[in-house]
């Protein structure tokens, strides 16, 4: 291990509580050869951090001596023993101080007793933006939800034509009553989306007959019973392309906002129909749109700007 540079060194080797009686003193000489081994191993990368890894460690080196006979490293820099001296022990401190304290301990503790700290919690990175269906997997979806069936057959048409076709989520196919289709014009379909984020959506045109379908065979006025516990989940899990992986209304949200990109919806309009979009999800589909599109139309298409 390389050793620490000088002035930190040297500030690891000077340091003495400040405004202390030579009594205090005297009481916390005997403890600085392994407080000191504790900051070394802690790697200080400042003067003023050496200072304050010092001061933390004679604090709850003292009180383990005292209190519990011993400097073992595995007692003395336990986490419920950082916790308990740092913000039980010294709570008439400001909650500035304990938390520096506290903080500086936890560094202590991993370098000097690792096998007693849990790793630090990683952090969460943004979440996949899941990968669009392929045209031949939507036919696939398309062509199993006709087929025949037990009485599931109306949900799985309005499944695969609420999702794939107007990019609904679990909760909002489910909420969804046969009243809510709404006829626009040119044969073409819009859904009132209940629920949270209430819109109007329309459908993409593939889908407009597995919506109607589903409508005209649904033995209620909702598509999905609401007997039915998880109905849509059970519908996706059988909604299976041969791999073995089932129907995902992620994936299908995504394709639903890929073929928007692709045909040139404005954001702002799609950002109406579709509830919130999150930055990361839009550029993560936008490689899926653009790779759908030939230089020379993208040229044509950038023309306007």
């Amino acid at each position: 291990m390389n050793p620490l540079v000088p002035e930190v060194q040297a500030k690891v080797i000077s340091w003495r509580p400040a405004n202390s009686t030579e009594a205090d003193l005297g009481a916390v000489e005997p403890l600085l050869p392994t407080v000191r081994a504790w900051v070394e191993l802690a790697r200080p990368r400042e003067v003023r951090q050496a200072a304050r890894y010092m001061r933390a460690a004679v604090g709850i080196a003292e009180w383990a001596d005292r209190s519990l006979g011993t400097l073992d490293p595995t007692v003395v820099l336990d986490p419920r023993n950082v916790e308990y001296w740092s913000m039980k022990l010294n709570s008439h401190q400001s909650v500035r101080w304990r938390e520096r304290t506290r903080s500086a301990l936890r560094v202590l503790g991993r370098a000097v007793n690792p096998q007693g700290w849990p790793p630090p919690t990683q952090k969460v990175g943004r979440q996949d933006v899941a990968r669009p269906y392929t045209p031949r997997e939507e036919r696939v979806f398309r062509l199993a939800s006709r087929l025949p069936g037990r009485d599931n057959r109306a949900r799985r048409l309005w499944v695969v034509a609420a999702a794939l076709g107007a990019g609904l989520s679990g909760v909002e196919i489910a909420a969804a009553h046969t009243g809510d289709l709404l006829d626009i014009g040119n044969g073409r379909l819009a859904i009132e989306v209940r629920g949270r984020n209430l819109r109007l959506t329309p459908l993409r045109q593939d889908y407009t007959d597995l919506a109607r379908a589903s409508a005209d065979m649904a033995a209620t006025e909702r598509f999905i019973g609401g007997d039915i516990h998880n109905a849509v989940h059970s519908v996706t899990r059988r909604l299976d392309p041969g791999n073995g992986q089932g129907f995902s209304l992620r994936r299908a949200r995504s394709t639903w906002l890929t073929a928007h990109l692709v045909a040139g919806t404005p954001l702002a309009l799609l950002r109406k129909v579709a509830g919130p979009l999150s930055a990361n999800t839009l550029d993560g589909l936008l490689g899926y749109a653009a790779a759908s599109t030939d230089d020379q139309t993208a040229v044509t298409g950038a023309l306007d700007a």
